[in-house]
């Protein structure tokens, strides 16, 4: 796909400087370890950069290439085979087309040399490429560099920068320092694919680790703030993560600040948004996340034809596994069910179909659907079986792309169990199973007690297969039975030493399910997943009050009809609502809150309606950028500085035995 990050194409000879007077003379030279040499200057205050690629088709483990991945907004200088000039085009579809000579040389050393003026950072959209002279980022996947069809492959790459920055790029740190005015860096992979590079007026602190070491590259006020603490927690989750799965692939690791508001992770360096470093959740949650990918996603890559498995598992082993070990992962398998309960029907995806995206939809299918296949896989195979899985994953596919079939033998190997058809299940569906408990009988036998009934499941299409777990409450305390389930209802009967008080199947979200209305309540992330949502605004309230949290204005309507936002002051709210029958207020619905806050956002029980309700379009726009990171509660109240979160109560699923 073409980029359009480039803001025009940048000719080195429109600009007055060859490629070989202005990258110097130091160039990643390539060998029979890498066989690729990637060389980059950066000009920050032309928002100019200009490469040199250097092949040596010798030691290349595989046929010469006929062709280069190349963005075609690209100004490529020259192209020659041991210095003699070969012919070339780059294409619209963003090839860098070779004519016949490395095909019929099959040797020698292949060199493209090529530049571009990009964005200034204030014109760039999030995520996209920018030079200026505070920061830069060429993003993965982008095409600014040439790049072999089957990537990966080893490749040494030469950075150097001027005006005052540093650089980092994919791969392992080998050397750094400073010539002159310019920052320079050398980097290894032993396994490079889709490179990424930042820049920036950073400074740089480092600790060392068993084989590698932990930089941070950040500005003079965030360093000295921050600094410590991320490279200390980064130091933390790779040994973590090395005793779960394996060695860190790479002997250095990078956390870059960016001035846009992101978190991605590459191979060997993370890149944090300014504004969220100083947060102070995410050197204990997100980080952890980013660092995982340099094992899952950057580690062992993914081949996405049959869909990205990499943010479940990674979203599994380190974001879950946080929460559980604070003794909260319950909740997060509630917020995550929650969330897929207010997902409308035609907006649900089925986990192989997630290609990458973190927004509504998409991270429902791929973190929290996939984190869910990996919490019931260890449920059902034990911990020792999953780390084991994970371990073999690594050390197989470690630089390599891996598919949801290596991942199936992977986990397959560490367990007697046919996990197949387990995985193909939660792969290739959509949808997800509804349960049921009915016909609870409860005997007393001469020793011990015996509980019987039937465990129903619904859903769209044909039964799922399960693993259903019973908890059954008694006077000695709980008991758990799992039950295994593949046809639409089943009888069963289990045994208790001691008198059973109620019982519940799955009260403690262990599966992947449509929870039953009795545990769900309405919450308002419902508005921000239905792509449809429209508003009805009262009196002087506008549509793009909303658009803070939606990041959009929806259509404005007078419709009840769909998923609508009832948006306007306190008075106007609350007699709509009155004339509808309606609850007027959140103190309506639940006695305890608050009579009238300033600003009150909640979800009407029973139907799909969001109500935002403030006294001005200040108040209620501020509202509603809280619900960026507050929709999966049922309400949002502001009283002055004061935040009021929760959940409508329900009764939920657990029933009482006779």
């Amino acid at each position: 796909m073409r980029t359009v990050w480039w803001t025009s194409i940048g000719l080195l000879a429109s600009l007055g400087v060859s490629a070989a007077s202005a990258a110097g003379n130091d160039y990643a030279e390539p060998d029979a370890d890498f066989p690729l040499g990637l060389s980059v200057q950066l000009h920050p205050g032309e928002s100019t950069f200009d490469g040199r690629l250097a092949l040596d088709l010798e030691a290349l483990d595989r046929d010469p290439p006929g062709r280069l991945r190349l963005d075609p907004a690209m100004g490529v200088d020259a192209v020659t085979l041991d210095g003699d000039s070969i012919e070339y085009e780059l294409t619209d579809s963003g090839w860098l087309e070779l004519g016949d000579a490395p095909a019929e040389r099959g040797s020698g050393l292949l060199i493209v040399e090529y530049g571009a003026r990009l964005s200034r950072p204030d014109q760039a959209r999030p995520g996209s490429g920018f030079l200026g002279e505070e920061a830069g980022f060429l993003p993965a996947g982008a095409g600014w560099y040439p790049a072999l069809e089957d990537e990966p492959v080893p490749m040494r790459i030469h950075l150097k920068v001027k005006d005052g920055q540093k650089a980092v790029v994919s791969g392992s740190l080998v050397d750094e320092g400073d010539e002159g005015d310019r920052y320079w860096a050398r980097y290894e992979h032993p396994a490079a694919r889709s490179l990424a590079l930042a820049s920036g007026i950073w400074e740089s602190g480092v600790i060392e680790g068993d084989g590698w070491k932990v930089r941070t590259l950040f500005p003079r006020s965030l360093h000295e703030a921050f600094g410590e603490t991320y490279r200390e927690k980064t130091a933390e989750y790779i040994e973590r993560f090395e005793s779960e799965i394996g060695p860190y692939p790479y002997s250095s690791l990078t956390v870059a600040a960016s001035p846009q508001p992101v978190g991605l992770a590459f191979s060997g360096f993370t890149l944090l948004g300014e504004q969220v470093i100083p947060l102070p959740f995410i050197p204990h949650t997100s980080l952890g996340h980013e660092v995982l990918h340099m094992w899952w996603g950057t580690g062992v890559y993914v081949d996405r034809s049959g869909g990205n498995w990499s943010e479940g598992l990674t979203t599994y082993m380190a974001d879950y596994q946080f929460k559980r070990e604070a003794g909260e992962g319950r909740e997060e398998r509630g917020q995550w069910l929650r969330d897929y309960a207010a997902l409308p029907a035609e907006e649900d995806r089925a986990h192989g179909e997630y290609r990458g995206g973190n927004q509504g939809a998409l991270r429902i299918a791929g973190y929290h659907r996939g984190a869910m296949i990996w919490r019931m896989l260890e449920d059902w195979i034990g911990r020792e079986a999953f780390l084991e899985g994970a371990r073999t994953l690594y050390d197989e596919w470690k630089g390599r792309e891996a598919d949801w079939e290596a991942l199936i033998v992977a986990f397959d190997s560490a367990t007697d169990e046919d996990l197949e058809p387990f995985f193909r299940q939660w792969i290739e569906r959509r949808g997800a199973p509804a349960l049921e408990l009915a016909d609870l009988a409860v005997e007393q036998e001469a020793d011990g007690w015996t509980l019987s009934g039937t465990l129903r499941q619904s859903g769209d299409d044909e039964p799922w297969d399960l693993r259903v777990p019973l908890v059954v409450e008694t006077e000695q305390g709980a008991e758990t039975f799992w039950l295994t389930l593949s046809e639409s209802d089943k009888s069963f009967e289990v045994e208790l030493d001691a008198k059973p008080l109620r019982a519940a199947a799955d009260p403690d979200w262990r599966l992947f399910r449509h929870l039953a209305e009795d545990e769900s309540p309405a919450i308002l992330r419902r508005a921000a997943l239905d792509p449809d949502t429209q508003v009805i605004a009262l009196g002087s309230a506008r549509p793009v009050e909303v658009a803070p949290w939606l990041g959009r204005a929806p259509e404005q309507t007078q419709n009840v009809e769909g998923t609508r936002i009832v948006l306007g002051d306190p008075d106007s709210v609350r007699n709509w609502l009155r004339a509808r029958d309606w609850p007027e207020s959140p103190v309506a619905i639940d006695s305890d809150l608050p009579e009238s806050p300033d600003a009150a956002a909640w979800a009407l029980p029973g139907e799909d309606v969001i109500v935002i309700a403030g006294p001005d379009a200040q108040q209620r726009r501020a509202l509603a950028g809280e619900l960026r990171h507050r929709a999966h509660y049922s309400y949002v109240l502001l009283e002055g500085d004061e935040r009021s979160t929760g959940h409508w109560a329900t009764p939920g699923i657990w029933q009482e035995l006779q």
